[in-house]
């Protein structure tokens, strides 16, 4: 497979006096001299000062950088990482980049030997690190594109702006319980997730799941939570002894938060659930979409309009149908439409929701070869058109792994993940270039 490394482009004017500063800061912090490119977010960070703190530590990452065309699909493709470390964008639910184009990603790697959050400058090929955390873990952020990354570093909920890399506390999950998957308004005024009980667990096998079920069963109490970023107010929105996760918060009105009961459709009769902030007295969770027996909902996802999309699936008469569907906060139903063979694991839209994208492309009943490929899915007749855009050929194996695809903010890119070089890696596939 021919390939070829990534250029600097669109190299800015700076001044001497800019330079020196922008040398001195990295010589202070350990960095290497780099090329100014891009966004100059380096230069006007003050990053913390205490010894050996690698906030604002820049890495030349040209190598990793290469692109070529995708010999199965003919796409242009973009691997981001590959430096042998576990490296993975934000999970579907949220941004992975930063401004309004596909220029600058925000990742994790454990290429300094721990997970910390970085933010990719692709055209300049360099990587600026961004925390430096004691428990980060793979998808325990979100992102808000004014450029705002919130994480959790084990219990510590933080925020850190990724232009002046300026770090704040902004809340901590009580002692015996975990959080789960954070959520933010578009804006980044508010951040969502739940906490559940630390139990102790007897089916772990380390395969991905194995506990799932037992943890149903144990009926752990959950609290689902809101943060106001800019007063960091915390208020409890709901809590029941059930499994929760997978919060979402809607992208304008952060009164209504979406969450799911977790543990598989083996075990979870009523998934999604919704909860509005404004009812002040005797304020309940409703079924968003209730489902009846033969029914299983997952992955649902806000839409940039405020709707859920969610993947469906129908057991009747000894067979299986699977869908993409659609419904509004309120409960009205919006449409679903059949697959031509299996769904893909994960689904997300595109700006105006005319395109989905998904981490696998079945084109039959008897595809045996989609699973491997990232989808791009349109909608009509009630029916969902399949396409491959690339092949991504991941193991499945853990969740760093799964390809969790999502667009870029002009909708010009897909971003996903795959272990297929044997790591994982972060890669990027142009939607115009098929």
């Amino acid at each position: 497979m021919q390939s070829r490394t990534m250029g600097v482009l669109n190299r800015p004017r700076v001044s001497l006096a800019d330079r020196r500063l922008f040398l001195t800061r990295l010589a202070a912090l350990g960095g290497a001299a780099v090329t100014m490119s891009g966004l100059d977010f380096v230069m006007a960070a003050e990053p913390p000062k205490s010894a050996g703190n690698a906030v604002g530590k820049v890495r030349q990452v040209r190598g990793e950088i290469k692109e070529y065309k995708d010999p199965k699909t003919g796409a242009r493709v973009r691997r981001l990482t590959g430096d042998g470390s576990s490296n993975v964008h934000p999970y579907f639910t949220s941004w992975s980049f930063v401004g309004d184009s596909a220029d600058n990603a925000i990742l994790v790697s454990n290429r300094s030997g721990a997970y910390q959050w970085y933010l990719l400058d692709i055209p300049a090929a360099r990587m600026v690190q961004l925390t430096t955390g004691q428990k980060i873990s793979a998808n325990m952020a979100c992102v808000a594109r004014r450029g705002e990354l919130f994480y959790f570093d084990g219990p510590v909920l933080h925020a850190i702006s990724t232009d002046t890399l300026q770090d704040r506390e902004l809340y901590r999950v009580p002692a015996g319980f975990k959080p789960a998957l954070p959520t933010c308004t578009a804006d980044g005024r508010y951040v969502a997730f739940a906490y559940c009980q630390e139990t102790a667990l007897s089916t772990k096998t380390g395969r991905i799941y194995s506990t799932m079920h037992e943890r149903y069963y144990q009926h752990p109490h959950s609290v689902v939570m809101r943060i106001d970023t800019e007063s960091g107010a915390a208020v409890a929105a709901w809590g029941e002894t059930t499994w929760i996760s997978h919060v979402l918060i809607h992208p304008t009105q952060p009164n209504l938060i979406v969450f799911c009961h977790e543990g598989g459709s083996t075990c979870v009769d009523q998934r999604m659930w919704i909860v509005d902030l404004n009812d002040r007295q005797m304020r309940k969770a409703s079924p968003l979409y209730p489902q009846r027996p033969g029914e299983s909902c997952v992955h649902e996802y806000f839409t940039q309009q405020g709707d859920v999309g969610f993947q469906y699936s129908l057991d009747r008469d000894g067979s299986r149908e699977q869908y993409n569907a659609y419904i509004r906060p309120d409960g009205t139903w919006i449409r679903q439409y059949l697959f031509p063979g299996r769904r893909p694991g994960h689904i997300q839209s595109n700006s105006d929701n005319s395109l989905v994208v998904g981490d696998g492309a079945y084109l039959s009943p008897d595809d045996r070869e989609g699973r491997n490929y990232v989808g791009l899915m349109t909608h009509a007749n009630g029916r969902v058109q399949v396409r491959r855009l690339a092949w991504h050929g991941t193991s499945w194996l853990t969740q760093a792994s799964h390809g969790h695809p999502s667009f870029s903010p002009d909708d010009r890119w897909v971003i996903y993940n795959s272990d297929a070089e044997k790591s994982d890696n972060v890669y990027m596939a142009d939607v115009q270039s098929l």
